[in-house]
């Protein structure tokens, strides 16, 4: 289980862990399915267990799963010759909601993964790293630019997620690449390893 909030990186780590986890099992190869718990509820899961051929099932937004999905996961869970893995994805209400629904199939899964809700002090480190891996530093005054945007989007009922700080960064890039008006005459600064440094007005609301 994988528990997160919504674009918290649910997604991206299920596949990893699969991906290692099938190096580790040498079954490098092995088909990795997506599809979220709605969309699962109408299908013949044997049949699409039989397409993965033993490899991996990634069930998004797992707590639309109903109560007659998780009995016929489980049942076939059970057959000797299914080797698939299982990994459901939700915030934490979906999960404990789907496995509240059949304690035989909730006794199935054996192992958890919680993302946590970053500060905004981490988001900041986030934003930053992600800036140097593109090539791009932020200056001083562009760094309190972006604490005041990340704190613009940050809600009670909705902490700001990685996928929001990249969005806020490549905004920043782009404005920094165009440079608007000043940039036709102005050369962009560079920090000494000779990346471009973003400043402040590259994260301004326009």
């Amino acid at each position: 289980e994988i528990y997160g909030p919504e674009a918290s990186g649910k997604t991206t780590l299920a596949t990893s862990l699969t991906r290692v986890l099938q190096m580790e099992t040498d079954k490098p190869n092995r088909n990795i399915g997506r599809i979220d718990g709605e969309n699962l509820n109408t299908k013949d899961i044997a049949k699409l267990f039989s397409k993965l051929n033993g490899g991996c099932l990634i069930v998004e937004k797992a707590g639309d799963l109903n109560r007659e999905t998780t009995m016929e996961l489980s049942a076939v869970m059970e057959h000797e010759n299914t080797d698939v893995l299982i990994i459901l994805e939700d915030g934490r209400a979906g999960i404990e909601k789907v496995l509240g629904l059949n304690p035989q199939f909730a006794r199935k899964f054996t192992s958890k993964l919680i993302i946590p809700v970053l500060t905004i002090d981490e988001l900041v480190n986030f934003g930053k790293a992600y800036a140097a891996d593109l090539g791009y530093s932020i200056d001083e005054m562009g760094i309190l630019a972006l604490y005041d945007r990340i704190n613009l989007i940050q809600r009670l009922d909705h902490p700001t997620n990685l996928t929001e700080v990249k969005e806020i960064l490549d905004e920043a890039i782009d404005r920094a690449e165009r440079g608007g008006i000043k940039g036709l005459f102005t050369r962009k600064k560079r920090d000494e390893d000779g990346n471009v440094i973003l400043q402040e007005r590259d994260f301004q609301v326009p």
